[in-house]
C-alpha cells in the first residue's frame, strides 16, 4: 500500500478520507493547517502533519517520500471574498501540484468540483463546456487546470476527481444548514413551508462514495490522465429535496408560487443579499439559544446563502458513468436512502433536536 499525504485533512472529506484510506491499508499523513484538530485522525493511525497550501514551503518537507498526494484542501462556501478562495482554491492547488512534481510523487489526485460547469442543465459529461459562474466556481476551475498543467508538464500521473454537491455525516454546510434552518423554524412552532413540487434536476453524493472515488483511483489502472464526474445515481427534483429534508423534520409543505416565476429571484439577488446579511445574525443567535437549552453539540450553522439560489433554481445533474466504466461502484448510489442515514447520524450526535 502506499503512503498519501491528504491536504485538508481536517476537513468535512478531509476526515472521511482519512478513514478510508487507512481502512484501505495505506499509510496517511493528515495535513493541515497549524491549530488544526487532528487528534481523531491520529486516534485512527494517521500522521497528524502542519501544512498550508497558499505557503509552498510549508508542502516540501510533508511530502519527502510520499507516494500519493490526494489535495483536497480548499474553501467551499460561496459569499467569501474573491481574492480569499482564488488564493485557496487556484493558488493554493498550483503550489501543491509544484511541491507533488518536485518530491517526485507516484500519483496526483485532485478533488475539483461539478461547479465549474457553471449553470450547465441536465446530464452533463466531463467533456462539456466550463462556464463557472461564482467567484468559488472560478476558483476551483482554475486550480484543476494549473494543477494539470503543472503536473503534465513535470511528468506526474494525475486524475481529477469532479464531485457535485456532498452530503453524509459530519457535513457543516449546504444540506447540513438547511436541516439546521428548518430544525429551528419547527423549534418556534413554524410548521408549514410553501414550495412547488417538481423543479429543476440536482445532482448529490455522499462523502464516503468521494473518499471512496479517491482511494480507488489513487492506485487503480487505466485512470490517470484522467477527469471523473462523482454523482450518485439517483438525481432529484428541487421540489422532492425539499420535501426530504424537511418532513422528517415536522414541516408541512404546502404548494408555494410555480416554477416558472423563479428567475425573478435572480433579478432580486442584490436586495436578496442585503435582507439575509441582516437576517442570518439573528437566526445564528437563535440556534445558539437553542443549543444550549436542548444541551445539542453546537456543530451547525444555520445561516442562509444567497448564493445556493443558483443551486436550487438551476438544472445540477451530471454523467457519471465514466468512473463506473472503469470498474468503480457507489455505496450509497440513491440520495433518499443516504438523507435517511444522514439525518439519523446529526440526531443520534445531537447536531440536531
Amino acid at each position: 500500500m502506499a503512503e498519501v499525504l491528504i491536504t485538508g485533512a481536517g476537513g468535512f472529506l478531509g476526515t472521511t478520507m482519512t478513514r478510508v484510506f487507512l481502512e484501505a491499508g495505506h499509510q496517511v499523513r493528515a495535513g493541515d493547517l497549524p491549530g488544526a484538530d487532528l487528534s481523531h485522525h491520529q486516534a485512527l493511525g494517521a500522521k497528524p502533519v502542519v501544512c498550508d497550501v497558499t505557503k509552498p514551503e510549508s508542502l516540501l518537507g510533508v511530502m519527502e517520500g510520499v507516494d500519493v498526494v490526494v489535495h483536497a484542501a480548499g474553501l467551499f462556501r460561496l459569499g467569501l471574498p474573491a481574492e480569499t478562495l482564488w488564493a485557496v482554491n487556484a493558488s493554493g492547488a498550483r503550489f501543491t501540484a509544484e511541491a507533488a512534481a518536485a518530491c517526485g510523487v507516484k500519483r496526483f489526485v485532485m478533488i475539483s468540483s461539478t461547479s465549474v460547469y457553471g449553470r450547465c442543465g441536465k446530464h452533463v459529461a466531463e467533456d462539456a463546456p466550463k462556464r463557472p459562474a461564482h467567484p468559488y466556481d472560478k476558483s476551483k476551475w482554475a486550480g484543476e487546470e494549473e494543477a494539470v498543467a503543472i503536473s503534465s508538464e513535470k511528468g506526474v500521473p494525475w486524475v481529477v476527481l469532479r464531485p457535485t454537491l456532498i452530503y453524509g455525516p459530519g457535513g457543516r454546510y449546504g444540506i447540513a444548514q438547511a436541516l439546521a434552518f428548518f430544525a429551528l423554524r419547527v423549534h418556534h412552532g413554524r410548521r408549514r413551508l410553501p414550495f412547488s413540487n417538481g423543479g429543476p434536476m440536482g445532482h448529490h453524493v455522499h462523502v464516503n462514495d468521494v473518499a471512496r472515488a479517491a482511494e480507488w483511483v489513487s492506485h487503480a489502472d487505466g485512470v490517470t490522465g484522467g477527469v471523473f464526474n462523482v454523482a450518485d445515481d439517483g438525481p432529484m427534483c428541487a421540489g422532492e429535496l425539499i420535501r426530504r429534508l424537511v418532513v422528517p423534520l415536522g414541516v408541512k409543505v404546502m404548494r408555494g408560487l410555480p416554477w416558472a416565476i423563479t428567475p425573478i429571484f435572480g433579478w432580486m439577488k442584490p436586495l436578496m443579499r442585503w435582507y439575509l446579511s441582516r437576517l442570518n445574525p439573528k437566526v445564528q443567535g437563535l440556534w445558539k439559544r437553542i443549543v444550549g437549552e436542548l444541551d445539542l453539540v453546537p456543530g451547525l450553522d444555520p445561516a442562509i446563502d444567497v448564493d445556493w439560489l443558483d443551486y436550487i433554481f438551476h438544472d445540477h445533474s451530471y454523467d457519471n458513468q465514466r468512473l463506473k466504466d472503469l470498474g468503480f461502484t457507489y455505496a450509497h448510489p440513491d440520495v433518499r436512502e443516504g438523507l435517511v442515514e444522514t439525518l439519523d447520524w446529526y440526531r443520534e450526535t445531537r447536531w440536531l433536536p
